[in-house]
């Protein structure tokens, strides 16, 4: 089992895989005793039979970028190359940062180009809200839209001042980030 050294940690396991399973309209249950351990059953609801027409994939020409450069910064690689990907699908150019610093390194090199940046609100070294007022402090206003995997403790109406365009649940449906990146970009 990977476990990260007590206090470095993310925390986001449980939290990720309550929201992924809601989203799917299951439930966990959990059995524990001392010296027994932990036991996660996961239930969901039996898949309805496919269609012979193959599902409508199409994202709305209004939603698909144009080459736009958005900067992903996101601590999990395996959710920051699944934005990649997706930002990709959408004809977006993702430039991508693995740290709150990475992601200042990036825009110091870079501002003009980035257009949007998508930033996790919960990282270890410098998470969105702080990154977000490291950018102000050195000038960079460029809109940003953060994303979590915890419930959702703030307001958007909170965070508009610091030029959040949203404030998003993770994971995030390609759907959901072409309508959320399109209005980041239209609004910010």
């Amino acid at each position: 089992m990977d476990r990260d050294p007590p206090g470095e940690g993310s925390g986001l396991g449980l939290p990720q895989v309550h929201g992924i399973v809601g989203s799917h309209d299951g439930h966990i249950d959990v059995q524990s005793g001392v010296n027994e351990g932990t036991t996660f059953t996961i239930y969901l609801p039996a898949m309805t039979p496919r269609s012979d027409s193959p599902p409508d994939t199409s994202t709305p020409s209004s939603t698909i970028g144009h080459g736009e450069v958005i900067l992903v910064v996101e601590d999990d690689p395996n959710a920051r190359q699944a934005l990649q990907e997706s930002l990709e699908l959408l004809n977006y150019v993702p430039l991508t940062a693995g740290s709150g610093r990475q992601a200042l390194e990036v825009l110091e090199r870079r501002q003009a180009d980035v257009a949007l940046v998508l930033s996790d609100l919960v990282m270890p070294d410098l998470g969105g809200m702080a990154l977000i007022r490291a950018m102000r402090e050195r000038g960079i206003h460029t809109a940003v839209v953060l994303m979590t995997g915890h419930p959702l403790e703030q307001s958007l109406d909170d965070l508009r001042e610091s030029r959040v365009i949203d404030l998003i649940s993770k994971p995030i449906s390609l759907d959901r980030l072409a309508q959320v990146v399109a209005r980041g970009l239209r609004d910010g």
